[in-house]
């Protein structure tokens, strides 16, 4: 291995080790209210269903990653636990940006990684209204900000799964339009790009069409893990009300903010053993892709 290979693999792994080290700073002044009055056996029973479901996303990730980025299915999901605490500490998502720059890394496609997670958040989104329909019909009412989620949720998956159904030929058709109906050069030269939105779309819309059960059974399998989780936690009250309500609060050390620290410490656990197996598949990985693409762009619909 040469210098530079080297120097970039420990520069990889530093950022990993970083991710993990804002996790663990976040979760360290919670964890005497993690253990302080809550039962162990319910502590211990939702953390092992919490790292089940965690286990579950894996898989899914697998499933997704393996076909629109070649990365294998055991890098994928050890990957998912790579990235998984600090996904859950950094506000807003930004926590994807690791997992998006890992995707990107080791398949070697920045458009084939946004894909992926987009795929992913749209069967989340999917789940999420799922979710708030049920809670709406057990316990009659939605607080302000759950109806908020729950109309801007159902107008990014209508909006994505309209995208990925009608994308590939309004894409392919505008590629035509241009090339019979313009000859400058300045509008040719954003043909590349309309063709990456084309393969995009038509990625997506294939995945959707030939795994779209699997990776629906599998969403709705870690929801159900997530909630029996959160029941576990409570010994027996309501999982769902925890999560569609008390996820909306100021924080504290209520049940939501225990639940979440009880998971990013399941996840932190585990982590050492995931870097263990990951690292040394990490300059495999680009190979990989580099020999899958080999003649994908040969031919024109």
């Amino acid at each position: 291995m040469s210098t530079r290979t080297g120097i970039r693999r420990a520069a990889h792994i530093a950022v990993l080790a970083l991710s993990l080290g804002a996790a663990v700073l976040w979760v360290l002044p919670l964890v005497p209210d993690v253990f302080a009055g809550w039962p162990l056996g319910a502590l211990l029973g939702a953390a092992a269903l919490y790292l089940l479901a965690h286990g579950v996303r894996a898989v899914r990730l697998a499933v997704l990653a393996s076909r629109l980025l070649a990365i294998s299915g055991r890098s994928s999901a050890l990957l998912h636990f790579i990235t998984s605490p600090a996904a859950l500490v950094i506000p807003f998502k930004l926590g994807e940006a690791l997992r998006l720059h890992q995707l990107w890394y080791l398949g070697q496609s920045l458009s084939g990684a946004v894909l992926v997670i987009l795929l992913e958040r749209l069967f989340d989104g999917a789940m999420l209204l799922l979710l708030l329909a049920i809670a709406y019909l057990t316990y009659g009412t939605l607080g302000t900000a759950a109806i908020a989620l729950a109309a801007i949720t159902s107008l990014a998956v209508i909006t994505a799964v309209v995208v990925f159904v009608l994308g590939p030929s309004i894409f392919a058709s505008l590629q035509r339009y241009m090339v019979v109906h313009h000859r400058d050069p300045r509008v040719l030269r954003v043909l590349p790009h309309i063709d990456m939105m084309r393969w995009l779309t038509r990625d997506g819309a294939g995945m959707l069409r030939d795994q779209g059960g699997v990776l629906l059974v599998l969403s709705l399998l870690i929801w159900l893990l997530e909630v029996g989780a959160a029941t576990a936690l409570l010994s027996g009250a309501p999982g769902l009300r925890l999560i569609v309500e008390g996820i909306f609060s100021a924080g504290g050390a209520g049940p939501t903010t225990v639940w979440m620290a009880l998971g990013v410490l399941a996840l932190v656990a585990v982590w050492p053993l995931a870097l263990w197996r990951y690292q040394p598949r990490i300059p495999a990985e680009p190979l990989r892709f580099r020999r899958a693409e080999k003649g994908r762009f040969t031919h024109v619909d």
